[in-house]
């Protein structure tokens, strides 16, 4: 399958997908859980992220959206490098990552546009 964006006045590259869930497929949503269930205990039991009380609440999750939220730069690093470990294991990869390459600095984190 071929994926693509495009807007009024601009259109992307395209990609091959390889792998994921059909969007709007009868087994989609059962899917989505199975892949995501995982990364989130993962997450939940690394003992980084935020948490009330002892309920982790460091990633949330909503169909295929996970907002992951940390204390500190160095914690939000450690929970980015759990999905990031995740994603090379199932073999999920994206074209690009923000803040472009892997340099010495795999997770640049900005807050109010400067890096933090």
């Amino acid at each position: 399958m071929l994926l693509g964006c495009r807007g009024v006045a601009y259109t992307s590259d395209f990609v091959v997908v390889q792998n994921g869930v059909k969007q709007g497929g009868v087994a989609s949503p059962v899917l989505v859980c199975i892949y995501t269930d995982d990364l989130l205990l993962r997450l939940a039991d690394s003992g980084v992220g935020c948490f009330v009380g002892f309920t982790f609440v460091g990633a949330v999750a909503y169909a295929d959206d996970i907002v992951l939220i940390a204390p500190t730069p160095s914690a939000m690093r450690k929970l980015l490098m759990i999905c990031y470990i995740y994603a090379a294991e199932y073999n999920i990869q994206r074209r690009s990552w923000p803040g472009g390459s892997w340099g010495p600095d795999p997770f640049p984190l900005r807050s109010a546009g400067r890096l933090v």
